[in-house]
């Protein structure tokens, strides 16, 4: 009998007196029965609050069919669902500041995100196109406007600390 790590082999060997000398070996391999205890768990730990939210894949669906249409018609979605578009009050601006804001529009960055950052961030083009980057993709996460904007400035344009100031619950 040999013993390995828990393991049990029993080897036998026998010779055959035949015309013939043979030796035949046989091993039996045995598992020995380990039992392992699980690890005591607290009885303080008592259940995780699970979220409950529920994506609406449908309504996703409907939108991004719709977004691929030549005239896509928002109204059918409610007001909330409505993307976003530049507001008048950037008419009321400086004329400068409508031209940089024409000019990143123009470079295909986010009609709603480009006047937050210009706003913050003036032409410097780095920092725009950070934010814009990082504002849509909180956006799409569902954070709203105001929050994402003030997380992104806060945390320099860093997405990562912006998303763990959103999961801190400091929204």
């Amino acid at each position: 009998m040999i013993s390995e790590a828990g393991r049990a082999y029993k080897l036998r060997c026998t010779v055959s007196n035949s015309h013939r000398h043979r030796l035949r070996c046989t091993v039996r391999h045995r598992m020995s029965r380990i039992t392992h205890l699980h690890p005591h768990l607290s009885p303080h730990a008592g259940d995780n609050p699970r979220s409950n939210f529920q994506f609406d894949f449908e309504l996703e669906r409907k939108i991004l069919a719709e977004a691929d249409k030549d005239n896509p018609n928002w109204s059918k979605f409610g007001s909330e669902n409505i993307p976003t578009k530049v507001s008048d009050s950037s008419t009321a601006k400086v004329p400068a500041v409508d031209s940089i804001v024409s000019k990143f529009i123009a470079m295909g960055l986010s009609q709603e995100a480009v006047p937050i950052a210009v706003e913050n961030y003036g032409d410097d083009p780095t920092k725009v196109q950070e934010f814009v980057k990082g504002y849509t993709l909180l956006r799409e996460m569902g954070f709203s406007s105001n929050s994402v904007a003030e997380a992104l400035v806060m945390n320099d344009n860093r997405t990562d600390r912006a998303l763990a100031h959103f999961l801190n619950g400091s929204s």
